[in-house]
């Protein structure tokens, strides 16, 4: 199978769920999807299934890019400083991505979304393991590596011993 049905095939347990939680693990962006739940090992919380990027991505619609990657090094008020121990608004992509998940969880340091919107609608993939994300609300997460080594991102259920699936 090529790389972009293989892509497709593994993300299509998404089609249907809710972009539910965004976090930071270090350099690393989590998107969260379906129902949250307890973690399995009783500390913070999971979707039914996790995204880890570690390579550019941006949340756009047809005429903007609400946010990216690069945005986590830019200060949420220009002029300012980034302040990466504000988990809520301490860069342009925390500010940005809460104005669109609403909330934030101190507990867990994370945006959720408890709204109806940012339901994944379809999933389109490149041979080079790029992938769109259509959401409802008209937003699509794109992903693109931009390396030719190294794991650029990775789906799995938390909590599940399946295995990862990495690109």
């Amino acid at each position: 199978m090529d790389t972009e049905a293989t892509v497709m095939s593994k993300l299509a347990p998404l089609v249907g769920l809710r972009l539910c939680i965004a976090r930071d693990a270090a350099g690393m962006k989590n998107f969260q999807f379906g129902e949250i739940r307890p973690h399995p090992s009783g500390k913070g919380t999971v979707g039914d299934f996790a995204l880890h990027v570690q390579c550019p991505w941006r949340l756009v619609t047809t005429t903007e890019v609400l946010t990216g990657s690069a945005d986590y090094y830019e200060p949420a008020i220009e002029g300012e400083e980034v302040n990466l121990d504000d988990y809520q608004s301490g860069n342009l992509q925390r500010k940005r991505l809460q104005a669109l998940f609403q909330t934030y969880d101190a507990e867990t340091r994370s945006l959720i979304n408890k709204s109806d919107s940012l339901t994944v609608i379809s999933i389109d993939a490149d041979s080079f393991g790029g992938l769109n994300l259509e959401l409802s609300g008209g937003v699509r997460l794109q992903v693109f590596p931009d390396g030719s080594r190294g794991e650029n991102w990775r789906v799995f259920s938390p909590g599940n011993d399946e295995s990862h699936f990495i690109q």
